[in-house]
């Protein structure tokens, strides 16, 4: 192949490339419902079909945090200029809910990913399709996995323990269209941690941009921040 020819290759592959990198920045309201208590969270999301995730938390102490499909994280303060790093599996973004959609996988929420095969589909009542999953690796603690979905989109889905019993529960809805990208802007979510007791996540996505421009996607820890081994305070020293 001549160097004409490689180069005009690799410049549609990048071309390519870049005309599928898909992004989403919203603004996230977090209410959960613990012991009789309830706590807000708010923050920014910028999220990108890489898988990278930027995340803007303004108070009660500005930070940001930065995290990626291989479960890297990133937390920096700018008030200490302290950046704090892990790489843990449980810190990929991959069950993002922003990010499932732009990668695609909205239409399982991931459930591919994470280990589960479908095992069978039903039509139910009103036009809705139920799919069960079963994990293809067993002792993990959860037997099936059953999504309902409405139009193609999911609307429902349940963990169930080695017991049959019900562990946890997600109601996706207020989906709205951005350009062709289909989004729940409304996430319930209840985890039953024993017989008596659950907690309760409501998440709202707001003022949602598809494919912008705004500088904090490609946001990155200063080089001069001050690596930490624990999770910053915020607090000035």
């Amino acid at each position: 192949m001549s160097l004409r020819r490689l180069l005009i290759t690799v410049l549609t592959f990048v071309s390519i490339t870049a005309a599928a990198q898909r992004r989403v920045a919203a603004e996230v309201e977090v209410k959960t419902l613990y012991s009789g208590k309830v706590t807000t969270v708010e923050s920014k999301v910028f999220c990108s079909s890489s898988g990278r995730l930027v995340q803007v938390f303004e108070s009660p102490t500005l930070y940001y945090t930065i995290t990626n499909p291989d479960g890297e994280f990133k937390m920096y303060v700018p008030g200490t200029n302290e950046v704090y790093s892990e790489r843990r599996e449980d810190y990929s973004d991959r069950d993002d809910l922003l990010y499932l959609f732009l990668s695609g996988r909205g239409d399982d929420l991931g459930l591919g990913l994470y280990g589960y095969k479908l095992s069978s589909t039903t039509r139910e009542d009103g036009g809705l399709v139920k799919r069960t999953y079963l994990p293809t690796v067993p002792g993990k603690g959860v037997s099936k996995v059953e999504l309902v979905q409405e139009n193609y989109l999911p609307i429902y889905l349940a963990y169930y323990n080695d017991g049959g019993e019900v562990v946890s529960r997600l109601y996706l809805s207020s989906y709205e269209r951005f350009s062709n990208l289909m989004l729940p802007l409304r996430m319930t979510s209840v985890q039953y941690t024993s017989k008596r007791d659950s907690s309760l996540t409501r998440t709202i996505y707001s003022n949602v941009k598809v494919d912008g421009q705004d500088p904090m996607f490609d946001f990155q820890v200063p080089s001069g921040a001050k690596p930490v081994k624990r999770v910053p305070t915020g607090r000035k020293k």
